[in-house]
């Protein structure tokens, strides 16, 4: 079989899709990548409610840590995300806090509770005070949650930013995917500072960290940030308030912005903060970190004097605490991320009726330099056809990743016997749908103020498929609202298509989906195409263009 791809780069800076992808490159950071991820294995073969497998979801997550836009909030590590950067508050501090709060409430024995976003409906309980600590940080990630990607995987990846951005020497902690978030909270156990030795180690076991690990988690998690005194001033005196520091923060350790154990070497020598608020504080009742430190006699502590021992076991523990899920949530193999990845790739409909597969490639390296331009072949039934280049690949430069390069890519198809694309001599492959897909650029957002936002989807689907009685369905998952929480849920919005025209080998079908004046709350939405078992490939909201009309029939 011979197959035409007409090759259309995206040279120009001003291509829509190019412009959406330049405004995430300024972001995050990785380092130390051993991890292959394979499908056919574990992340393959579980698949959610929306049949949407782990390795799609991991795919995801993966791409949120090579564009790094959530990373941004956290660096530099000292940044203030939310507010009056006087304040004298730390959002990387926050994203820390907000991981242990969470998950170690957990019960083992039940196997209910731990990382699962519960922390976001407990924001007014006492044991969460703060004035910016739950709220803010789900404001954040809000905008990240998708069908794709819970809020508890984004809690998860907060820290992962949080550690890549503060650490002195990044290094990839072990970031899964899977989380399923509550729909409620979860039952009240964070230790607090008022809490006896006895009340704060029985916490920490109910959800599976022995007494090493309590003092471990607990003196990890103190190396950044502060105690405030608009929160606790029992525990940290007014006097602490100045005009740059106008929420009164006590900081730890004398390197707040830095993930190391400095924390630890000044309290066991008495220097710098010797240990902060919560070990040398004016009220002793508050000092719940000497307590726990002193437990075993500093014994924990004192291996933690070194900055390798120091990193190995924090990540370790933290680690620990990101994997603390309910018993019902499978986790995904490791995040990597690949040498060689795929951005959001797509199938269209040109003007002109021909198939049309976009998309970008991704590199990044430590050492190596990028190549100019990245190949790839797309498979068909009978194999392999066909090696192509990408457009030049766009570089950027970040701490810990070293080079990342994205290589844009667009190609016209002559053949509907497409399966899949192949990168750099299979080094990722992945596959393609073009039995049945969405039309991005004849899909269109319009609506009215007083009717709310509405959508018309466009699909392209085989006519061979199509029967006298078929009735495919436009699909949206959209970002919803909930009560007593900023974490938004995904609401599945569907209404029936109807067939408008012919193009080649497919019939064209649309639908109208509308919102109403609820709307959408922020996070990413994604459409997909039904038909029966079928489902196409989805296709992100960001990818959908506007209509000028108030009528949105007439999109």
């Amino acid at each position: 079989m011979t197959l035409l791809f007409l090759a259309r780069n995206w040279c120009s800076p001003s291509h829509p899709l190019k412009m959406f992808l330049a405004s995430l490159l300024p972001l995050l950071v990785l380092v130390n990548l051993p991890t292959t991820l394979s499908q056919g294995t574990l992340v393959d073969t579980v698949v959610d409610s929306n049949g949407i497998s782990l390795y799609e979801k991991l795919e995801v997550m993966e791409r949120l840590v090579l564009d790094g836009a959530v990373g941004v909030s956290v660096n530099p590590c000292s940044f203030f995300r939310t507010g009056n950067p006087n304040s004298g508050e730390q959002t990387s501090a926050e994203w820390v806090r907000i991981v242990f709060h969470d998950a170690i409430t957990a019960d083992l024995v039940a196997g209910t509770g731990g990382l699962d976003a519960s922390i976001g409906f407990e924001s007014l309980r006492a044991e969460n005070v703060g004035l910016h600590f739950v709220n803010d940080t789900i404001g954040i990630f809000a905008s990240f949650v998708s069908v794709y990607t819970s809020m508890a995987d984004l809690i998860a990846l907060g820290l992962h930013a949080t550690l890549m951005s503060c650490d002195p020497v990044p290094r990839l902690i072990k970031l899964k995917v899977g989380r399923i978030d509550a729909t409620g909270p979860g039952p009240e156990g964070v230790p607090k500072p008022t809490d006896d030795l006895n009340s704060t180690l029985t916490a920490f076991a109910k959800a599976g960290f022995s007494q090493t690990e309590a003092i471990q988690s607990v003196a990890c998690g103190h190396s950044l940030g502060a105690v405030h005194q608009v929160n606790f001033p029992d525990i940290v005196p007014a006097s602490v308030v100045t005009s740059t520091n106008l929420d009164g923060g006590s900081n730890f350790d004398s390197t707040p912005a830095l993930f190391d154990a400095t924390n630890i070497n000044e309290y066991l020598n008495g220097t710098g903060k010797a240990g902060g608020p919560l070990v040398v504080g004016f009220n002793s009742t508050t000092n719940s970190d000497l307590r726990l430190f002193s437990s075993d006699n500093n014994a924990t502590i004192l291996a933690l004097t070194e900055a390798q021992k120091f990193q190995d076991t924090c990540y370790t523990i933290f680690e620990k605490m990101l994997d603390t899920v309910p018993s019902n949530v499978v986790l995904s193999e490791v995040v990597g991320p690949r040498t060689w990845t795929m951005g959001e790739s797509h199938p269209d409909l040109s003007t002109t009726g021909d198939i049309v597969f976009s998309g970008f490639i991704t590199w990044h390296s430590l050492t190596e330099s990028p190549l100019l331009k990245a190949n790839y072949t797309y498979t068909t039934s009978e194999g392999d056809v066909g090696v192509l280049n990408s457009a030049i690949g766009v570089s950027s430069v970040k701490h810990g990743f070293g080079t990342i390069t994205k290589y844009s890519f667009s190609n016209t198809l002559n053949s509907t016997d497409i399966t899949g694309i192949s990168v750099m001599n299979g080094l990722y492959t992945a596959p393609i749908n073009l039995s049945m897909f969405i039309l991005p650029s004849q899909t269109k957002r319009g609506g009215s103020i007083s009717a709310g936002p509405a959508y018309v989807v466009r699909a392209a689907i085989l006519t061979s498929l199509i029967t006298n009685t078929t009735v495919p369905t436009a699909n949206l998952f959209n970002p919803v609202k909930q009560a007593n929480t900023l974490s938004p849920t995904i609401s599945l919005v569907s209404t029936p298509m109807a067939t408008y025209n012919t193009s080649g080998d497919y019939t064209l079908f649309k639908g109208i989906l509308s919102l109403g004046t609820a709307g959408s709350a922020p996070g990413a939405l994604y459409f997909d195409v039904r038909l029966g078992e079928r489902i196409s490939v989805k296709v992100a909201g960001t990818l959908i263009g506007s209509c000028s009309s108030m009528d949105i029939n007439a999109c």
